[in-house]
């Protein structure tokens, strides 16, 4: 499993990538009761967010098994994370996400999921977590 942590230096917003076998509906997020916030379809490929109000899982499912594509980002007015993602032997790939930015209560994510064979969108609203 490999694991990649974006810290204060791509402005404060925190990522945690694992890569492996997954699929849009991961059986840990269900199985915790995390709640779909936002999903999108085109053809074969399906995407959705699930979160449980602090931490939030993008996937992504329907991609030919190592197929590439690019992972986009944005969190409010911060500067957008973008990078390669793969696609495992089943088509799947995800992603965890923590939103935060420190100057804000709360705000807009917006993803962009695109591969050869496919071009999704997401967004979901977040809040800061208070004590």
């Amino acid at each position: 499993m490999q694991h990649r942590m974006i810290g204060p230096s791509l402005a404060g917003a925190a990522l945690l990538a694992l890569s492996g076998s997954a699929g849009a509906v991961d059986e840990i997020v269900t199985a915790r009761g995390w709640t779909q916030v936002d999903h999108a379809e085109s053809g074969e490929c399906r995407a959705e967010v699930r979160g449980n109000g602090q931490f939030y899982r993008i996937a992504v499912q329907g991609l030919r098994p190592g197929e590439v594509g690019q992972f986009w980002l944005q969190n409010e007015d911060i500067r957008p994370v973008q990078y390669r993602m793969v696609a495992d032997g089943s088509g799947a790939w995800r992603d965890f996400y923590v939103p935060f930015v420190w100057q804000l209560e709360g705000g807009i994510v917006r993803v962009a999921l695109t591969s050869e064979t496919c071009s999704l969108n997401l967004s979901f609203a977040w809040a800061r977590r208070r004590l």
